[in-house]
């Protein structure tokens, strides 16, 4: 077991425990990455006042102060932690309202001694990520998939994930991973297991339709834009109070909309302003390379990391041994040297832009979509959608995947039947890119490639009330896709908001999260031999890479991680 533990020991290096339970039956293991509160006062913390619960616990309850003042009342909390206030509340309500009760990023697993019974939950968002693997003899829960490779000797990469990969922008894998048996928690997840008979409930699965009202868009589609910038004025102005620590942190900023935005709100309402750090790209970015320009706004000095092509080929090997997949997209690497940084300049948090283009409309595809007088049949989003670059692979097809996208899209579409196909048609877009897209990618790389340098990433487009928010903010203001002028169609609203906040000279087209993905790996990989007949891919020949270098990419991420891992090739 101590093999599989140190996987996880980046994730918390301030102090570590592990535990047997029923007569070795169950092991309880967590590393400690301490952010509120002294866990050094009550070594105990992790175990509830009567002793009856204990927990293992990833994230940060933002409200965790209002619950212990509001629902636990006298009981203690030594070490003012959200862990502590946690594991008690589960004493005062049952699980399931108790995970309403959150508002925060968490995944959590609570033992019950009293009842040998198992309670998993995993927040809406999806912010901190759970794996799961089952077999006849062995059922294992963890924030990442490196210890249960540990574990199972046995287990073989899932060549169907792999081959799913082609068909999507990045790669999504909400439910299934690379390797068979294995699977992600769900979103929004509550499980109880019976340890006795190991049966398992599922408690409810929450979504962000929980979040979701009709009437209240109804509503805000009647509203000017003025009065809505003024609320969105007052969500973010409210939500960076919520989401700051009370320690030394960082908060990302690259002169795009996203982290502009988050850094200058955070940086006004926040009783402790925030270091502000910066990544540039010599000869790949336009936009961070002018980043002085944000000086005047911050009374404080921005944090410059620069980014060459040796450097960012010095994390790949690392950042593919902490995800243990493919990676989902090539910021990983770019997130795992920010967060490294962060590190090396004594902060434990970080906080990032993450949700902002599928929330609000930012992603230059978007520019793409026309004005929808009828329904589509299918998603047309390149990033929850599926989509066909001319990969083929021997007796395989789309079938599958194509019904699992359609039927997430006839549910989706369900919600907003009452409105204009158009209005319906973006709204089902960016809710399935915000549940899909940004889980898999965005946010996983967030955490995973965080946590290898032992700093948490906190999203500040990602709380239950901006989510919310943008759920409820009309189509047109977040994908106009009646504007004639092409920077008009996305984000008009946070665009007026950036305005608001900064000189206007400052918003730039979009750029993205730059690096030199293909650029550093084809020093590594000069021929595709084990994609090609592991995956079975049948026109890899006729592919024309040199004009294609988002399936370049591909090819290359598959195929690194395949040398990488091939003893699970099987």
């Amino acid at each position: 077991m101590f093999q599989s533990i140190k996987k996880i020991f980046s994730r918390g290096p301030d102090f570590n425990f592990s535990r047997f339970k029923l007569d070795g039956k169950l092991f309880l293991s967590q590393t400690v990455l301490s952010i509120t509160g002294n866990p050094q006062d009550n070594l105990n913390y992790t175990t509830s006042q009567s002793g009856r619960y204990e927990i293992l616990f990833n994230g940060e309850i933002y409200n965790f102060k209002e619950l212990q003042k509001d629902l636990l009342g006298s009981r203690s909390n030594i070490s003012k932690t959200d862990t502590e206030t946690l594991v008690n509340l589960h004493e005062e309500k049952e699980s399931d309202k108790v995970f309403e009760s959150l508002k925060g990023m968490f995944a959590y697993v609570v033992f019950d001694s009293q009842k040998n019974k198992l309670t998993i939950a995993r927040d809406i968002v999806g912010e901190k990520v759970l794996y799961q693997y089952e077999d006849e003899s062995i059922f294992i829960v963890s924030s990442q998939i490196g210890p249960i490779l540990e574990i199972v000797q046995d287990i073989s990469i899932d060549k169907d994930t792999l081959r799913g990969y082609f068909f999507t922008r990045h790669l999504i894998t909400r439910k299934n991973t690379a390797y068979k048996n294995l699977k992600t928690y769900l979103p929004g997840s509550l499980k109880t297991i019976d340890l006795n008979e190991f049966q398992v409930k599922v408690n409810k699965r929450y979504t962000f339709s929980d979040w979701f009202n009709p009437n209240t868009l109804k509503k805000n589609m009647e509203k000017p834009i003025g009065e809505l910038l003024e609320n969105i004025n007052n969500v973010f102005s409210s939500n960076a109070k919520t989401i700051a620590p009370e320690i030394d942190y960082f908060s990302v900023i690259s002169g795009g909309l996203d982290s502009s935005l988050v850094s200058k709100y955070v940086y006004e309402n926040s009783d402790l302003k925030p270091k502000l750090i910066c990544l540039q790209f010599p000869k790949k970015d336009s936009i961070a390379s002018e980043i002085a320009s944000f000086n005047s706004f911050f009374n404080s000095a921005i944090h410059i990391k620069m980014v060459t092509e040796d450097l960012f080929g010095d994390f790949i090997e690392n950042s593919y041994k902490s995800i243990c997949m493919p990676l989902p997209t090539h910021s990983f690497v770019s997130q795992a040297i920010l967060a490294k940084e962060v590190n090396n300049q004594g902060s434990k948090v970080l906080l990032t832009g993450d949700g902002g283009d599928e929330l609000f409309g930012g992603y230059e595809f978007y520019k793409t979509l026309g004005e929808y007088n009828n329904l589509p049949d299918s998603n047309p989003s390149i990033y929850s959608g599926v989509v066909d670059i001319g990969i083929k692979f021997n007796n395989w097809d789309t079938k599958k995947i194509r019904e699992d996208s359609r039927s997430a899209w006839n549910n989706t579409v369900k919600l907003f039947e009452d409105f204009s196909p158009n209005e319906a048609t973006i709204q089902s877009i960016l809710m399935l890119d915000s549940t899909i897209q940004l889980e898999s990618v965005g946010i996983r790389a967030s955490d995973t490639m965080s946590m290898m340098s032992s700093v948490e990433s906190r999203g500040f487009f990602l709380s239950q009330d901006i989510v919310s928010l943008a759920l409820h903010t009309p189509a047109i203001y977040k994908i106009n896709n009646r504007s004639s002028n092409k920077e008009g169609v996305t984000r008009p609203l946070i665009k007026s908001l950036f305005k608001k906040n900064f000189s206007p000279d400052l918003l730039k087209p979009k750029q993205g999260f730059s690096g030199f993905p293909n650029e550093s790996m084809k020093k590594i990989i000069s021929d595709f031999k084990i994609t090609e007949d592991f995956l079975e891919i049948t026109n890899l020949s006729d592919l024309n890479l040199e004009n294609n270098i988002a399936l370049e990419w591909k090819l290359l991420n598959t195929e690194y991680f395949l040398r990488e891992f091939s003893s699970y090739i099987k």
